[in-house]
């Protein structure tokens, strides 16, 4: 179990230096080991078992944080930690964290963050730039991944079935110049208190680029600060928000300071978790 540091020792918050996308094609084949892995899971809570649920390819998260890795290059170099945040399950049995901090040769700390939802990127992005205590870099990696290869089970909702394989590395450093991450998380909030939130993390700016889900898109028409609207692509539930992200920031024409927005509602838990920088401000 991990312990955090106490407040006076925590990292005081590293900047977004680099984000990046990446969308995966059909991946290869399951290993024959997993045929009887998953027969066997399926039988012990007395399931139908059907060898086609194999059949077609799977990309795991092994495979892509090896891609994301070889993407990356130097700015994978120093890292104090790198953190997985994740919705849906990887596509069989693996290792992915043990498998970076080897490929690495070494990182000081290595987890993942799931079964939060679209919550889990914004809380791993809030422990590794604001709660793990300080490297000797002050570098750090957070790697998001939808992986879309669901075996049969359960009816899965549209909105949060991912419709390709995606990941999106987040890199952090002590003076990255896409701004520091400020983050806030609230459970239980009813819709009537999402323009409020939203209100809240726009800040002193009287307009601010907003990265969201045509679900919030309402909800910042009514909030105080104009707010030019970028979608979130759908399909993407963990990756979305910062997929848009990493587009918006190669097309979007560079200016002196700006305030982006971004902010996920997952309406079932009632989750609303916002994500503020003042990207291109003053280091």
């Amino acid at each position: 179990m991990y312990i955090g540091p106490q407040p006076d020792t925590a990292r005081a918050g590293l900047r977004l230096a680099h984000v990046d996308h990446l969308v995966f094609g059909q991946g290869g084949r399951f290993h024959e080991l997993d045929y009887t892995y998953f027969r066997d899971l399926w039988r012990l809570f007395g399931l139908p078992w059907d060898d086609t649920y194999l059949t077609a390819g799977r990309t795991t998260f092994h495979d892509m944080i090896e891609t994301v890795l070889e993407r990356l290059g130097p700015l994978v170099q120093g890292l104090d930690a790198a953190v997985l945040a994740n919705a849906t399950p990887d596509a069989e049995p693996g290792f992915p964290m043990p498998y970076i901090e080897h490929a690495l040769g070494g990182i000081g700390t290595v987890f993942a963050v799931s079964d939060q939802g679209a919550a889990a990127t914004f809380t791993a992005l809030r422990l590794a730039a604001h709660t793990l205590p300080p490297g000797a870099n002050g570098r750090a990696l957070v790697v998001v991944m939808d992986q879309a290869r669901v075996l049969s089970g359960p009816p899965m909702p549209d909105d949060i079935r991912p419709l390709c394989d995606s990941a999106v590395a987040l890199v952090l450093e002590g003076d990255g110049r896409l701004g520091v991450p400020e983050i806030s998380q609230h459970v239980g909030v009813p819709t009537s208190e999402i323009v409020g939130h939203l209100s809240a993390a726009a800040g002193q700016a009287d307009r601010v680029t907003a990265i969201c889900r045509p679900e919030l898109a309402p909800y910042w028409a009514k909030a105080d600060v104009a707010a030019d609207l970028v979608p979130v692509p759908g399909g993407l539930p963990c990756t979305g928000p910062w997929a848009a992200l990493a587009k918006y920031r190669a097309t979007a024409q560079k200016v002196q300071s700006e305030r982006v927005v971004l902010a996920d509602y997952d309406a079932r838990l009632k989750y609303l978790s916002v994500c503020g920088f003042d990207m291109g401000a003053p280091r």
